[in-house]
């Protein structure tokens, strides 16, 4: 499993819906056209590497979702 590096939600290489785009060598899987689209645009706004609060709260995040679901993000 793969996540969208611009919003997030978990795709499968294996869904015939799941799009690939190709940064510096490096493939990376998208939900949707709107985020591949928004990632070619400027992906070394999304491959950043993150800091402490950033992992953090994507942990919380995480956590969050198991624990109460989550709703479908904006680009769908």
């Amino acid at each position: 499993m793969f996540f969208d590096p611009v919003c997030g939600l978990e795709v499968s290489t294996g869904d015939p819906r799941t799009l690939v785009g190709i940064h510096k060598g490096q493939s990376y899987y998208f939900c949707a056209e709107c985020c591949l689209k928004v990632f070619e645009k400027k992906p070394d706004k999304y491959l950043k590497p993150k800091g402490h609060v950033s992992r953090f709260l994507e942990r919380l995040t995480k956590a969050n979702e198991k624990a109460f679901g989550r709703s479908g993000p904006p680009c769908h």
